[in-house]
């Protein structure tokens, strides 16, 4: 009886010694933030812009506003500048009623210019803040500022800023995780970082209409996905790849779960697509005459869902003549790519160097102190591997006459 009450009274007493959450905050006295945006300001100052929801315009329905219900806007944002990334949150909170709060943060946004300044000295915040999440993903805005792109209006999602995330999901690229992935690849030894690129317009697909648009005022809403921005070990931007050249990119980085080959065939009045499902590529370096050589072989297989040829494609001999036209596309997109990033940027983002450290660690050291030139010269080939595994409900297309068919 006396072990019992004893246990009872001991239990009594742990309640005053525990604990509560001493730094914790009601829902309704902070402003969640969930996109933010870094530029360039003057004074060799940084700008800061968060995107930060309105509750009363999420509850109740508000949210449909970008779908054609309410007008009013979910979010507001609000900006500001200082010496370095803290200077400028503490002028940002005098303009709030709540405290700023950023775990919740799903978008970081860099304006060019800012990326071409050098990103090494406003990184370090979002690495030593423990309520900031490395699972963020990071865009840069090509021709423009991250302010420009948190103020814009998207006609598919009430936040804007989270419109950037669902554009990428639908590229077929694995799950980016941009600036976790951009830290590894500036702490890596000869890998350089990369980011998603975008640029302001939904409806402008070449550089020169986006330009003619911008200076027209023609181009007011939305934005796209462009490609990758590509920086240097400074991390400093240095220049862009465009979409296709993306794929290629994460094609070989290993960062692509699918993506669609479109193909002309030369023996053939003609074109075709396939969707690659399955994709995988192998990279094997080799050092032979005092030269660094590097074999790239991608490989994918799929199913064709477009052709506009007059080929029965229930005939085996059909299906490699397709198989070997994709091929050479892939071949001549993804070796344009490599030999572009070779010549005009000299950064090696394809992880090369991490391949070579992991399969021949000696030679990595023998050629890590100039890797720079090592790939710059790197003698580089490409080899596409695709099988067609499905052609669809039907061999060839079906408004073709039977005599204008090709067995």
């Amino acid at each position: 009886m006396i072990k019992k009450w004893g246990g009872c009274f001991g239990l009594i007493l742990s309640l005053f010694l525990v604990s509560g959450c001493w730094d914790s905050s009601e829902v309704n006295e902070i402003a969640l933030e969930l996109a933010w945006g870094i530029d360039k300001a003057p004074d060799d100052k940084i700008k800061i812009s968060a995107q930060t929801i309105i509750p009363s315009k999420i509850s109740g329905g508000q949210s449909e506003g970008a779908a054609g219900g309410s007008k009013e806007k979910p979010y507001f944002v609000v900006t500001s500048d200082g010496l370095n990334t803290l200077d400028a949150v503490q002028r940002m909170q005098t303009k709030l009623s709540r405290q700023m709060f950023r775990g919740h943060r799903r978008v970081i946004v860099i304006g060019e210019e800012m990326g071409r300044q050098g990103l090494k000295e406003i990184f370090d915040t979002y690495t030593r803040d423990p309520n900031l999440k490395l699972r963020t993903d990071i865009f840069i805005v090509k021709g423009g500022t991250a302010n420009h792109f948190l103020n814009l209006s998207y006609p598919l999602e009430s936040i804007p800023g989270l419109g950037a995330l669902g554009e990428y999901n639908q590229l077929g690229t694995t799950a980016e995780v941009a600036l976790l992935n951009f830290l590894l690849a500036a702490t890596s030894e000869g890998t350089c970082p990369t980011a998603p690129s975008i640029v302001i317009g939904m409806n402008s697909d070449s550089q020169q209409e986006q330009n003619q648009n911008q200076q027209s005022g023609t181009e007011k809403e939305g934005f796209r996905i462009a490609g990758s921005a590509i920086f240097n070990k400074d991390l400093k931007l240095v220049g862009f790849l465009n979409f296709k050249e993306d794929l290629a990119l994460r094609w070989i980085t290993g960062n692509l779960k699918e993506l669609t080959v479109p193909a002309k065939i030369p023996q053939e009045k003609g074109n075709v697509s396939m969707d690659v499902f399955k994709v995988g590529r192998k990279i094997e370096p080799v050092y032979q005459g005092g030269k660094l050589k590097i074999d790239v072989t991608l490989t994918g297989k799929g199913a064709i869902r477009e052709n506009n040829t007059d080929l029965d494609l229930t005939q085996t001999e059909n299906i490699s003549l397709l198989q070997s036209a994709l091929n050479r596309q892939v071949e001549k997109k993804v070796q344009q790519t490599i030999t572009k990033v070779q010549q005009n940027y000299g950064t090696d983002v394809f992880g090369f160097s991490d391949v070579i450290r992991r399969k021949n660690l000696p030679l990595w050291r023998s050629i890590k102190n100039n890797w720079g030139e090592e790939f710059r010269e790197a003698e580089i080939t490409v080899t596409a591997k695709l099988t067609v595994r499905r052609i669809g409900v039907t061999g060839p297309s079906l408004h073709l006459n039977p005599n204008e068919v090709k067995k």
